[in-house]
């Protein structure tokens, strides 16, 4: 005969009998669930993702009044040993309205003049109306193959390689990012299209992007060029404190962007 304790042991040790019993089967379901998902995904084309990454980045665009952020270069080069740190304010009003304020400077005067100053010369460039269109990944400027897909900063996304159809300077050549639910840019990896400069040999870069509400902005950029003369010089730009303003209201937003 059982005493109260005893029962209490043996319905907790049949307790957990069962979770260890029902444990490998509930990681079963578990891993086919996410190997159906990875299927599903695999079985998309290239032109299928980069169709609704168009029409989700233009839901976006029409959902997207204004935002203001603030940014921080840092740009060094090692053989000479300069260094400089420049802080940004943006303000952005889309398609082509886009305003950069310096903030704050240190370092190297020659690093600031000549690296930073023509960086925001560039970016101002590049929202005009005749090199915008430079900016967008579409298939007007670019073609696309799916090499599959993975884990990006805990987003799964579709892995695309991308080659430009026209070496133009605000395109790209490498393999962007794009996550699997909102057809957003996670990540952009690789060159310019057009070398920036005839001192310059080669350029590598590394952007990430991070999800705001509906929104997917810039979180930082990292690049190594490698110049004649010069050697190794490195940049970094991190973005923060962005502060949006919707064109409609977040929700209406969403349903946009998921209709």
């Amino acid at each position: 005969m059982f005493s109260a304790r005893s029962t209490a042991g043996k319905a907790r040790f049949l307790g957990q009998m069962r979770l260890v019993r029902a444990t490998p089967c509930i990681l079963a379901i578990t891993a086919s669930l996410a190997y159906a998902a990875d299927t599903n995904a695999l079985s998309m084309s290239a032109e299928e993702v980069v169709r609704q990454l168009v029409e989700m980045d233009q839901g976006r665009a029409s959902a997207l009044g204004r935002y203001v952020s603030e940014r921080r270069y840092v740009a060094e080069n090692r053989k000479f040993s300069k260094r400089a740190e420049v802080t940004v304010r943006e303000s952005y009003v889309p398609p082509d309205q886009k305003e950069l304020s310096v903030t704050s400077e240190t370092g190297s005067t020659v690093v600031r003049r000549r690296v930073i100053a023509k960086l925001i010369e560039a970016e101002l460039d590049a929202v005009r109306d005749a090199n915008r269109d430079q900016t967008h990944v579409t298939p007007e400027n670019y073609t696309f193959q799916l090499a599959g897909t993975e884990q990006v900063d805990g987003y799964s996304c579709f892995v695309l390689e991308v080659n430009p159809k026209i070496p133009k300077k605000y395109l790209m050549r490498g393999r962007i990012w794009v996550d699997t639910s909102d057809f957003a840019i996670v990540r952009m990896e690789g060159s310019p299209a057009k070398n920036p400069s005839v001192w310059t040999r080669e350029v590598h870069f590394i952007r990430r992007y991070e999800k705001h509400g509906p929104f997917w902005l810039p979180a930082s950029l990292e690049s190594e060029s490698k110049i004649v003369i010069a050697g190794t010089s490195t940049l970094k730009i991190e973005y923060s404190d962005y502060r949006i303003e919707p064109s409609v209201e977040p929700s209406v937003a969403d349903a946009k962007m998921n209709k």
